[in-house]
């Protein structure tokens, strides 16, 4: 029963998102916030990033920080806590489950994939491309809806375990 609560509410959101149309990306995070928190019931780590607090971290500056610090002041991972940690650059990552990376970073996209494959950090962008590049989840809008691309196999390289759910509701990348 919960589970089916939780693939509803998973829809729900995809189902809403279909309607934000037109919107800038770079303007409007709340949806993105949303996703992000939904893709954590459709993920799974390994066992050494599975303890402590579920981190969230984001380099650089990026307007979507409040909406993912709402988001974390009412919102857990099972019985995690979340916590949103800032990132001056790429050379400062330290340990955290998801890593977004706004388009100001893209340039160090490479390294910041190289360094997260390492750890088991789930990274996910906001450009054109990306995901083709070796961000795991890129978000787009596709036919005025909010969609996001999956690259299974950066993923597999992470060795983090995506849902068949998840995977039948992305825009699949290889």
């Amino acid at each position: 029963m919960k589970t089916t609560i939780i693939r509803l509410s998973f829809f729900s959101v995809i189902y809403l998102a279909s309607f934000v149309g037109a919107i800038a990306q770079q303007t409007d995070y709340k949806y993105h916030s949303i996703f992000i928190y939904n893709f954590t019931k459709y993920l799974q780590w390994p066992a050494a990033n599975s303890s402590g607090d579920f981190v969230i971290g984001i380099v650089g500056n990026s307007p979507i920080v409040s909406e993912l610090e709402k988001m974390a002041s009412s919102k857990t991972v099972g019985s995690r806590k979340i916590v949103v940690k800032r990132f001056a650059g790429a050379d400062e990552i330290a340990p955290c489950q998801m890593l977004f990376v706004p388009h100001n970073q893209n340039r160090y996209l490479a390294e910041i994939t190289a360094k997260a494959r390492k750890s088991s950090i789930l990274v996910i962008t906001e450009s054109p491309g990306l995901a083709h590049k070796g961000s795991n989840i890129n978000f787009v809008i596709k036919e005025n809806k909010w969609r996001f691309e999956l690259n299974k196999k950066a993923t597999d390289e992470a060795n983090i375990k995506v849902s068949q759910e998840l995977l039948s509701l992305s825009i699949p990348v290889e």
